[in-house]
């Protein structure tokens, strides 16, 4: 059965969520590659020994970043430090794109597929009203949509929920070594000063 049949079979349940899995998965693909490059711009800035050479950076966000630290002008050390934690804090939720939505859909999944469980369940008593239990056919049918429907809210969970688990924990860890990289940037500037 492909994915053309299983539209063609079911009811709006079912193809909502069909739609939230097409979503979760391309933006799985766009956060693969934005840690793909993520991953090259962090080995950058192992490379990079001040803040005047992060021109050759590709990523624009770093760059961006690591530029408007590097330009802050304040003599207060306080306001410094302030200003690099909303820095870290911007970048935080710059890598956390589209995690957010993703666990979003896992939770609300399963909802949306106990909604399809209680229409099923409606359709098999509208049968048994209808006919009388005369024909199981009619039963079996919406039992059918009470399984599939619960089946697909909960397959659609658990793919968007190990995707969201796992974005969150690299993310985390990426904003954790970006902040190490520009604080070892930071002191290298303060000791060329010294």
């Amino acid at each position: 059965m492909n994915i053309a049949q299983i539209w063609m079979e079911n009811d709006w349940v079912v193809k909502i969520l069909i739609i939230a899995l097409g979503i979760v998965m391309v933006m799985v693909f766009e956060k693969l590659y934005s840690y793909f490059s993520l991953y090259k711009t962090l080995k950058k800035l192992d490379e990079i020994k001040s803040l005047d050479e992060i021109d050759s950076i590709k990523d624009a966000h770093v760059r961006k970043t690591l530029q408007e630290i590097r330009d802050f002008d304040s003599n207060s050390e306080t306001l410094f430090h302030s200003f690099v934690n909303v820095k870290i804090d911007m970048y935080e939720q710059y890598a956390m794109k589209y995690i957010t939505t993703i666990g979003l859909i896992a939770v609300l999944s399963p909802m949306l597929g106990l909604i399809g469980t209680f229409i099923g369940v409606w359709h098999v008593f509208e049968g048994i009203s209808d006919i009388s239990l005369s024909d199981p056919s009619v039963i079996a049918k919406g039992i059918k949509e009470v399984l599939i429907d619960t089946m697909s809210g909960l397959i659609v969970a658990v793919i968007s929920m190990i995707f969201y688990k796992g974005f969150e924990y690299v993310s985390t860890k990426n904003v954790s070594a970006f902040e190490e990289k520009i604080y070892r940037l930071i002191r290298e500037k303060d000791a060329k000063k010294s």
